[in-house]
């Protein structure tokens, strides 16, 4: 795993740690529909926290 990350890019490595928790939260809405329903705003507000922690740790590195 760590030589596959180490191939990558590290644009391509912020994007998909962007995008992966978009991914979990869209998982946890298709698969697993009555947990997502009964914990929505505790998953909703981990993905925004995440969101929001690598946009303002590594967005002013591409800037």
């Amino acid at each position: 795993m760590l030589s596959f990350l180490d191939a990558l890019d590290a644009r391509t490595i912020v994007v998909l740690g962007l995008i992966l928790p978009v991914l979990m939260t869209l998982l946890l809405f298709l698969f697993a529909r009555g947990f997502f329903r009964r914990f929505w705003i505790l998953i909703l507000l981990i993905a925004v926290a995440i969101e929001w922690f690598l946009i303002v740790q590594v967005g002013p590195l591409f800037l």
